[in-house]
């Protein structure tokens, strides 16, 4: 019988994380780049509605993908900080950002349920 090589699967998490950091930082980045466009009532579109649902999706992804999903939820929320200190040196909204890391948390819980249901599935 032929040995695999489990290396790559080891560090499947770490590529996990880097595609949702990078994810979430471009979707941030746009959102708050949109900040001095009027109107204004795009970006509190962005901030409080795409970003949150954006950090659910890319949390569920990367659980899936064999994240922890006590990390998954926390790249969305600090990459919302991020972008904004990038561009304009301020934090964004505490509201908003507590509203990401809160859907965040939802979408790296179901995709723990998810990828416990394929496990059950594929026995």
């Amino acid at each position: 019988m032929k040995k695999r090589n489990r290396a790559p699967a080891r560090l499947r998490w770490l590529r996990a994380w880097l595609v949702q950091i990078i994810i979430m930082l471009a979707v941030c980045l746009v959102t708050s780049a949109c900040f001095g466009v009027l109107p204004n009532a795009l970006y509190g579109v962005l901030i409080w509605g795409v970003v949150p649902l954006s950090g659910a999706l890319t949390a569920c992804h990367a659980v899936r993908r064999g994240l922890l999903n006590y990390a998954a939820w926390i790249a969305p929320p600090v990459c919302m900080y991020a972008a904004h200190y990038l561009l304009w040196r301020f934090a964004p909204s505490a509201g908003a950002a507590l509203l990401c890391a809160f859907i965040s948390l939802v979408g790296s819980a179901a995709g723990e349920v998810l990828r416990q249901r394929d496990r059950q599935n594929h026995r």
